[in-house]
């Protein structure tokens, strides 16, 4: 009986290292192919953080559109004026902010955040 249990213990031994084995070729081979990719998502996420910056400063500008033709038309038109666009602008950022899952944070400068990343990879391979 003692056997029996001994040659199952091997058995279930042997299958662990084996897939031990089979998971280490997979993460060596990922780890390859990253490298291989690592130029075109470094220039992927340049990309990312400036099409943010542009769309940044047009949202900035057609703000500051908005503000400057709503300064005259405000000046003879009543009170009641001037709340709606606040309450617009108020209903605009709740729908972001339920948009926005919990626990999301929003990351700004990917491109150090990926280069940190094949940096600590780099790191550990040596």
């Amino acid at each position: 009986m003692a056997v029996l249990i001994d040659a199952m213990i091997l058995l279930l031994l042997a299958g662990v290292l084996a897939y031990a084995l089979m998971v280490d070729r997979r993460v060596r081979r990922l780890m390859e192919t990253l490298r291989e990719l690592q130029p075109a998502i470094n220039a992927y996420s340049a990309a990312v953080d400036r099409s943010e910056e542009s769309v940044r400063g047009l949202s900035t500008a057609a703000r500051g559109l908005e503000e400057a033709e709503a300064r005259p038309a405000a000046k003879p038109a009543a009170p009641a004026a001037k709340t709606t666009p606040r309450v617009g602008d108020k209903a605009a950022r709740t729908a972001r902010a339920r948009a926005q899952a919990a626990g999301v944070t929003r990351v700004t400068g990917k491109t150090e955040l990926v280069q940190g990343f094949f940096d600590s990879v780099r790191e550990r391979d040596q």
